[in-house]
């Protein structure tokens, strides 16, 4: 299963909200690398055989539930999107505070995900991810009439895995205001994305 694949089977929908409250559950106290299939399963109340119906290993089942997580906080829609091209930084800010919210509100789990020894393959998702959706802002702003001094395959790669690696480093912090926190974050973005 992808990160962009949205399970319409209601009792795919009810085993993936099983294995996702397991799956917290289980990181509170455990690495990633620590945690079997037999017992994420037994924690979620499932078959082994039905997990592997979707999901090939621990870490892959991870890595699509926290990248899913944090590409539905990151999708900027159209119709949510300021119609004024220099109210847009301030509109990709607030949704970096969403963002941060959310993993400040679960940094035991996100912190094993992107410690040194965390799973680096969910790592490079959400570059990935945060790197898609920096293509889709992209390419809104441009239709505002922005235009960006790279190409936007560059500028999207640069600002995803910026982004993506602060939210790593945010997730092992220990306290800290979302809101001051996306501000550095906008600041140490370059410059031609942070004024549209």
């Amino acid at each position: 299963m992808t990160v962009h694949e949205t399970p319409t089977d209601p009792r795919t929908r009810r085993t993936l909200a099983l294995l996702e409250r397991a799956m917290a559950s289980l990181l509170e106290t455990q690495s990633i690398s620590a945690i079997n299939v037999s017992e994420l399963c037994r924690v979620a109340g499932i078959h082994r055989t039905t997990f592997y119906k979707h999901f090939s290993s621990v870490a892959d089942f991870a890595t699509y539930m926290f990248a899913r997580l944090i590409d539905d906080l990151a999708e900027v829609t159209e119709s949510d999107l300021p119609a004024a091209l220099d109210d847009v930084p301030e509109y990709h800010r607030q949704v970096l505070v969403q963002m941060l919210d959310h993993v400040a509100a679960s940094r035991p789990v996100y912190g094993r995900l992107f410690a040194a020894d965390g799973d680096h393959h969910f790592q490079r998702i959400i570059a990935d991810v945060l790197g898609d959706r920096a293509r889709e802002a992209h390419r809104q702003m441009a239709e505002l009439g922005w235009r960006s001094p790279t190409d936007e395959a560059t500028a999207a790669l640069m600002v995803g895995a910026a982004c993506a690696a602060a939210l790593g480093v945010w997730a092992v912090q220990v306290g800290g205001d979302s809101a001051e926190r996306s501000r550095e974050i906008m600041a140490a973005l370059p410059p031609w994305w942070q004024t549209a």
